[in-house]
C-alpha cells in the first residue's frame, strides 16, 4: 500500500498544501517549525482519525478557520484505488469519507494503516499504565476495527457505573445491570488483549534476533489461557465491590491493567538505557508493521519523526537494513538533508508551504 497524494486544507500552519508522493522514501526536511511534521501528523490523522499531538482536536485548525480536512489517494497493491477524507470542524465533531461516501469512523478505521514513532512514543516504554493501554489498543483496533466500538462501549458503561457508585442512595438494580454490562465488554477486551499480546510475542522472537536482544509483552494479570484469565478477572472484581461501593470507583478491569515490556527478562522502565529504548521502540513497531502485513495481505506505510536521529551509527545501520528488507513507503522529517534508501523524494519545507522538492 502506498499513499500516493495528499490535500491539505487549514491544517495547523499550512493554509492549503497539494503534494504527491514517492513510494519508497519521502523525507521532509526544514528548520524547526516549519511544518515537518505537521504534514507527518495529517497522514497519520488520515490514518487513524485522531490527532497524534494534543487533547483539543480543534487546534488542529488553523487560526480563524472554520474547518480542517485532509485528502489522500492510497494505491493498494493490487492497483485499486481509494480516496479518503478527515475533516475536524471548529465546533467539534469530525467527519470521514471513503470514495466520496460517509462513514462513521468504525467504518473508516483499517482502511489506511500506518505504523507511526513519533517524538512522544518512548512513553510506551518509559511512562505510565495508560500510554501501553493505549499503544496496545490502538494496534488491536489496527487490525480490528471492531474492537474500537467494544471499547468506547466499555469507556462508557464505566462512567455510568463510577457514577451510580457515588451516589449516597445508591440504586442497587441499576448497579448489578452495568456491572454485567461492563463484567461482558471487560472480558471481550481481555480476550482481544490476551490474542494480541500472544500474537506480538511470536512477531517479536522472530525481529529481534539480529540486535541480540528478548523482547517481550505481558500483562501480569494474564494467566496461561483466555478462559483462567476471564475467569481471575471475574474472580478479583467480585473481591473487590465491596469496597468499590465505599469510594464510589471501579476498581478492577481492563482500564487499570498495566502492560509491562521486558527487554532481556527486565522491565524496560527501569533498566533499558537511553538506546535500548529507541531499538525497543523500532522493534515493536516492525513487529507491527509485520503483523499488519500478514493480517491484511498489504503492507502499512511507515510514518517516522526525526528518522535515525535518535540511535548510534550501528543501530541506525541495523535499522535501516530491516526497513530496506520489509520496504514500505516511510514518510520521515529530518532536520538537515540526508540522503537515506535506494531512492526516494526530499521535500524542504518552510513555513507551511513545500519550497523545493527533489529525486534521488
Amino acid at each position: 500500500m502506498i499513499l500516493d497524494s495528499i490535500e491539505l486544507l487549514s491544517f495547523r500552519n499550512f493554509s492549503h498544501l497539494m503534494a504527491s508522493f514517492n513510494p519508497n522514501f519521502n523525507i521532509f526536511i526544514g528548520p524547526n517549525g516549519a511544518g515537518k511534521t505537521n504534514l507527518l501528523e495529517a497522514i497519520y490523522l488520515l490514518s487513524n482519525g485522531e490527532l497524534k499531538r494534543g487533547k483539543r482536536e480543534i487546534e488542529a485548525i488553523k487560526w480563524n478557520d472554520p474547518f480542517t480536512w485532509i485528502r489522500g489517494e492510497v494505491e493498494y497493491e493490487n492497483g485499486r484505488l481509494m480516496k479518503l477524507v478527515t475533516q475536524i470542524r471548529i465546533e467539534g465533531g469530525k467527519d470521514f469519507s471513503i470514495n466520496g461516501k460517509i462513514v462513521s469512523l468504525r467504518r473508516y478505521l483499517g482502511s489506511f494503516p500506518t505504523v507511526s514513532i513519533f517524538d512522544d512514543d518512548q512513553d510506551i516504554i518509559t511512562g505510565g499504565p495508560d500510554r501501553r493501554r493505549k499503544f496496545l489498543d490502538d494496534f488491536v483496533i489496527s487490525i480490528d476495527p471492531e474492537y474500537y466500538s467494544i471499547l468506547n462501549s466499555y469507556k462508557g458503561i464505566l462512567t455510568r457505573r463510577n457514577k451510580v457508585l457515588r451516589t449516597k442512595n445508591t440504586d442497587k438494580k441499576l448497579l448489578e445491570a452495568l456491572t454485567e454490562l461492563l463484567l461482558d465488554y471487560g472480558e471481550k477486551i481481555i480476550a482481544s488483549r490476551y490474542n494480541a499480546v500472544s500474537v506480538y510475542n511470536r512477531y517479536l522472537d522472530r525481529e529481534v534476533k539480529k540486535f541480540s536482544l528478548e523482547i517481550r509483552v505481558e500483562i501480569p494479570s494474564f494467566k496461561e489461557d483466555i478462559q483462567k484469565s476471564i475467569q481471575f478477572y471475574r474472580d478479583r472484581f467480585n473481591l473487590f465491590r465491596r469496597k468499590e461501593e465505599t469510594i464510589g470507583i471501579t476498581l478492577i478491569g481492563p482500564h487499570r491493567e498495566d502492560i509491562i515490556i521486558r527487554i532481556n527478562g527486565k522491565d524496560s522502565r527501569s533498566f533499558a538505557s537511553n538506546g535500548e529504548i529507541q531499538i525497543i521502540l523500532f522493534l515493536l513497531k516492525v513487529a507491527q508493521f509485520e503483523i499488519i502485513r500478514e493480517t491484511k495481505g498489504y503492507k502499512p506505510v511507515f510514518l517516522i519523526d526525526e528518522f535515525l536521529g535518535r540511535l548510534d551509527d550501528k543501530n541506525s545501520r541495523l535499522i535501516m537494513d530491516l526497513i530496506e528488507e520489509k520496504s514500505p513507503q516511510i514518510f520521515t522529517t529530518m532536520l538537515f538533508k540526508r540522503v537515506v534508501g535506494k531512492s526516494g523524494s526530499i521535500f524542504t519545507i518552510d513555513n507551511g508551504e513545500i519550497i523545493d522538492e527533489e529525486a534521488f
